[in-house]
């Protein structure tokens, strides 16, 4: 085979894809696919914010199970209340706040 029947052959191949890709996207309710285009930037930040809650609440856990075992409890509402008081705590909440916000638009599927 020559090499334009090859790259007939490729763009055939991909127009099928694509064709296949965006009808399936339209049964589903959703818009269809971009060209390789990632989350927007905040769907990025809410995210990292998911990931830093994951983290934050599994050493959390582990501290309250290590000082729990030594007689010394600290709940996470106490940590949230001692954010609160802050300013720089509110500051913090406030960023949580927002990232949690964007993603459950995501899910809502009002972002991408």
């Amino acid at each position: 085979m020559t090499s334009a029947k090859k790259r007939e052959k490729t763009d055939a191949k991909l127009a099928k894809k694509r064709a296949k890709a965006e009808l399936k996207s339209r049964k589903q309710g959703g818009s269809p696919p971009s060209d390789g285009a990632g989350p927007s930037p905040a769907v990025r930040y809410a995210e990292m914010v998911r990931g830093v809650l994951y983290l934050t609440t599994g050493l959390s856990l582990s501290v309250a199970l290590l000082l729990g075992q030594r007689g010394v409890i600290i709940s996470l509402n106490d940590v949230i209340d001692s954010l609160f008081v802050a300013r720089s705590g509110k500051v913090v909440l406030a960023l949580i706040a927002a990232a949690l916000a964007i993603y459950g638009m995501k899910h809502l599927r009002i972002v991408r």
